[in-house]
């Protein structure tokens, strides 16, 4: 019995370091945000409301966003990168409207984080714009966009919806 005991052990044990291995993969900053590559159809509250395409390119340097609004006539561009120099991804939005955003964070805990200064114009002066994309366990992605004027004492949702794999 010990002698079946001994190697059902040893197998078990490395099964879960090889498991605890993988979901702790260090991922190399460059390739943080790649999770957000893809088709993707956007919902909010069970509605589909927009499409999103993100393709690398730059030889996988840059990520560029395509969005388009389901219902309205509006879309949207945005360039991703992660910048070496200050160790965190920058995105720049611009919109058919002719707003940008400037966007500046890091990824962590399974979540990219990106937020702006007050050099950004969304249709007020002094507003700071704070996004965040999260990975969700079935691999969809959560995306929050929310927005202050008071210089982060109250926070505004602007926009929160669920990208799912276009199929």
């Amino acid at each position: 019995m010990k002698q079946l005991l001994i190697p059902l052990f040893i197998l078990i044990y490395c099964v879960s370091y090889s498991q605890t291995l993988q979901t702790n993969k260090i991922i190399s900053p460059e390739r943080q945000f790649d999770f957000l590559l893809g088709d993707w159809e956007v919902y909010t509250n069970d509605e589909q409301v927009a499409h999103n395409t993100i393709r690398l390119f730059q030889n996988g340097h840059l990520l560029q966003e395509n969005w388009v609004l389901e219902q309205e006539n509006f879309t949207g561009t945005s360039y991703s990168f992660y910048n070496n120099k200050i160790k965190q991804w920058q995105q720049i939005w611009v919109d058919s409207n002719g707003n940008n955003l400037l966007l500046r964070g890091n990824f962590k805990n399974k979540t990219m984080i990106l937020d702006s200064g007050t050099d950004s114009y969304m249709g007020e002066d002094k507003s700071i714009h704070k996004i965040s994309w999260t990975i969700l366990p079935d691999g969809e992605i959560e995306q929050i966009w929310e927005s202050t004027i008071d210089k982060g004492k109250t926070w505004t949702i602007q926009f929160e919806g669920i990208y799912k794999k276009k199929k």
